[in-house]
């Protein structure tokens, strides 16, 4: 039986990326900036949660580069340019190339059928207005897209980096319309079917590059 991303699997958001979502938007909407302390047990008590939900979510902002722990001083928000995620996108067209790349000599058909149904259920969510689900379903295929590599390495590094969270944001801040955010997932799916490794790279890196531009002109405006 087919899973459903957006209705099973998806809603099932474990609190520390509720809180972790919560904190990306607190930082970008400048509630916390560059140099506040967060503090773990005073925000566990603000949210209602337990310290341990919060350590974790501080561990994946960490990890993103939003927030920085240094030795005696505690966890705080890291200053966060253009530049900073110029870098991050850098890397994930790399990270997310290779994985087309790799998947184009190994991807089934069941696999592309599988790409194919999250993009329909991503475009479904984006005619219906659910933001949240087209996201999570965004995170989702890029996931997916990356598995399909066959390199566990590689999953390993995607996932540890947390590329998928980004989505969080560009989703949340681009200007393009949703259905054809969601629609653009087809030309990924295109490439390996193709078994094409330009076209790969081509496609992952204008999708990447251009998700990522809202938040990159944020950051550059912020930081005149």
């Amino acid at each position: 039986m087919t899973e459903s991303y957006g209705k099973k699997r998806l809603t099932r958001t474990v609190l520390s990326e509720q809180i972790k979502e919560q904190l990306m938007e607190d930082i970008f909407h400048k509630k916390y900036k560059a140099g506040d302390r967060i503090v773990e047990s005073a925000l566990a008590r603000e949210l209602g949660v337990s310290q341990a939900s919060v350590r974790e979510a501080l561990r994946s902002l960490i990890a993103m580069g939003f927030l920085e722990n240094e030795p005696f001083k505690g966890t705080a928000v890291r200053s966060f340019t253009a530049k900073d995620l110029m870098e991050v996108v850098t890397v994930r067209v790399a990270l997310e190339t290779l994985a087309g790349q790799l998947s184009i000599r190994r991807i089934t058909d069941e696999e592309i059928a599988e790409l194919e149904r999250i993009t329909s259920e991503m475009i479904a969510a984006s005619k219906e207005g659910d933001t949240q689900r087209r996201i999570r379903l965004n995170i989702a295929f890029h996931e997916k897209f990356v598995e399909t590599s066959g390199n566990k390495l590689l999953v390993q590094l995607y996932n540890y980096m947390h590329f998928g969270n980004w989505s969080l944001l560009t989703g949340s801040l681009s200007e393009m319309d949703p259905i054809q955010i969601a629609t653009r997932h087809r030309i990924l799916i295109d490439a390996l079917r193709a078994r094409d490794p330009d076209k790969v790279a081509k496609a992952v890196r204008e999708h990447i590059e251009s998700t990522t531009k809202p938040l990159s002109d944020m950051l550059a405006q912020a930081n005149l």
